[in-house]
């Protein structure tokens, strides 16, 4: 398994969008948003994923009277030149529960940072339409497998990890109807992801050699469902997926 590298997660638009103290740069949501973990599928000319994000704020963010973390839903779709390799191509407008997806740079589609509410609710399907172009069909499907339940780290997740100890990771319970589990730590230039459907997880010491020290730091946890279909021969996966996500130290 590994980090899509054009799939994105607006962990921070709502963010920014409250709180207006942004440069021009900041402003830009593309800049604003981070990789998020999806399952890696060898075989796809197209991967769609609906995710529910829920992010604690980060530090230093003005705190909000009864608003411990944001919750935005995150639409991203990605269609292949060849099977899960060559560039990313055009097929036309994309939507999933009729809320159109921008084809924002490079022909990878996510949904307009404003749109923060896409109708993604755990337990519902959700239903994709792609007009068609460039070898692909056009389409209208609703996923089989519902929305998991929303994933939530542990509380007493530490603030700081330290290294040279390893790193565990802990979750409050497995979220219901979810096929398994996406667990992340990212020092802001490297990503070490690890897959296991259990309420814990242990980084080694020696998982963690690519790792720096870092006080921008991310650790992640990705609860998931998958499906398959062929459209005019061409074979798109669906994930309906929840993640938590939190800023620490890496020491």
């Amino acid at each position: 398994m590994k980090t899509n590298p054009y799939s994105f997660l607006i962990l921070f638009a709502l963010t920014s969008f409250c709180f207006s103290s942004c440069t021009d740069a900041d402003e830009n949501p593309q800049e604003q948003q981070n990789t998020n973990p999806l399952p890696d599928f060898g075989d796809a000319d197209g991967v769609m994923a609906a995710i529910k994000a829920k992010s604690n704020l980060p530090a230093g963010t003005p705190s909000i009277p009864g608003m411990a973390d944001v919750l935005v839903d995150v639409a991203n779709a990605n269609f292949y030149s060849s099977p899960s390799g060559g560039s990313l191509v055009n097929v036309g407008r994309v939507s999933l529960n009729e809320f159109e997806l921008q084809n924002v740079g490079g022909n990878a589609y996510l949904n307009n940072f404003s749109d923060i509410t896409l109708e993604i609710t755990p337990g519902q399907t959700n239903t994709w339409t792609v007009d068609g172009a460039n070898g692909f069909s056009g389409f209208t499907y609703t996923t089989t497998k519902p929305m998991p339940g929303v994933v939530r780290f542990q509380s007493n997740v530490p603030e700081e990890f330290d290294l040279g100890s390893g790193v565990e990771l802990s979750i409050q319970q497995i979220p219901s109807g979810v096929d398994n589990l996406l667990w992340v730590i990212s020092d802001g230039n490297h990503v070490i992801t690890k897959e296991g459907r259990s309420t814990s997880i242990t980084y080694s010491e020696s998982e963690l050699n690519e790792l720096s020290a870092s006080n921008n730091a991310l650790v992640q946890v990705a609860a998931y469902t998958s499906e398959s279909q062929r459209f005019g021969g061409k074979k798109i996966y669906f994930i309906n997926e929840t993640v938590d996500s939190k800023f620490v130290t890496l020491k």
